[in-house]
């Protein structure tokens, strides 16, 4: 391959071939699926095994990357998917991990989809986001000031009493699914990443902190622990929207790959039913009844659509 600019530090390189979302989170999807296959969001009728990729990075940054992804995932990802800790002491590489997730999204959305429908004054804060987190991973700053990091652990929801339009795959969602978007709110702005059962806020605006409290990563150290977080009432419905959107995409599934689906959870019976997908659709199930049939199979990856919230 030719040689061309690193986009994190502008060396001349060859490029490596970098996730956009972080492999691990792939990688645990299909060992936890029951059937070892993904479908991403775009592209429904094929099934996958690994998340999307960007020639994007030098051999270098990709490493300073890989490092804090090793952390995130040991430390943190694993153990509290599995159950083995739900309370996590955590170093400076978790802040480092979360801005590289959110300056790779948001890097995506500028070169692959568009920035068309963001006003000027924003795109302006989008350029300076990313220029601060470029500046906080090559070790030019500090810290990434007022472009902040929330990182939300997510899980099933056993019941809830006030609101009754919930999309009948949240749990799928919240405990499954890789999702990311640009979003622009009324009260805040932030490039979203969902890394199954995680929610990483890569803040562009935030206008109302104290909407937002017990999920900012701090710069040296922290706990992940069960707690009240405090989040904006919008951001319910953002989820809710998010989760709607991947069921949609449903929809575009061709009768022929329904059927391979079915073939490969038959085929694989007892290791589907003893899954965590499995499990995600037994709590959608409590929850919806029937109506949760009818989003089965969902595909694994959300889609790149940029959202509107009342955040």
């Amino acid at each position: 391959m030719s040689e061309s600019l690193c986009r994190l530090c502008n060396a001349q390189a060859t490029l490596q071939h970098s996730h956009i979302l972080p492999a691990f989170v792939f990688r645990w999807m299909r060992e936890s699926s029951g059937g070892g296959y993904l479908r991403l969001g775009m592209t429904p009728n094929r099934r996958v095994q690994d998340g999307l990729k960007q020639h994007w990075l030098c051999m270098d940054c990709e490493e300073l990357f890989s490092r804090a992804e090793t952390d995130f995932a040991k430390k943190v990802f694993y153990p509290y998917t599995n159950g083995s800790s739900s309370r996590i002491i955590y170093g400076e590489w978790l802040l480092r991990f979360c801005v590289s997730v959110s300056w790779r999204v948001l890097q995506f959305y500028k070169e692959k989809i568009s920035l068309n429908n963001f006003g000027a004054d924003e795109i302006s804060r989008i350029t300076e986001a990313e220029a601060a987190w470029k500046a906080f991973l090559l070790a030019q700053r500090r810290h990434p000031g007022s472009f902040r990091q929330h990182l939300l652990p997510l899980d099933a929801i056993q019941s809830i009493t006030f609101r009754q339009d919930l999309s009948p795959n949240l749990n799928r969602y919240l405990m499954r699914t890789t999702d990311m978007d640009l979003c622009e709110g009324k009260t805040a702005s932030f490039v979203y990443s969902k890394l199954g059962r995680f929610v990483i806020l890569g803040f562009i605006r935030q206008d109302r902190p104290n909407q937002w409290q017990g999920s900012r990563v701090q710069l040296r150290t922290g706990l992940i622990e069960p707690r009240k977080y405090t989040i904006n009432g919008g951001f319910w419905d953002y989820l809710n929207v998010r989760a709607r959107f991947v069921a949609d995409l449903q929809s575009s599934i061709s009768p022929r790959q329904i059927q391979k689906s079915d073939e490969a959870r038959r085929a694989n019976l007892e290791s589907y039913v003893g899954s965590d997908e499995f499990l995600a659709l037994l709590n959608d199930l409590s929850m919806f009844g029937e109506a949760a049939f009818a989003q089965d199979d969902l595909p694994e990856e959300g889609g790149s659509k940029e959202s509107k919230t009342s955040s």
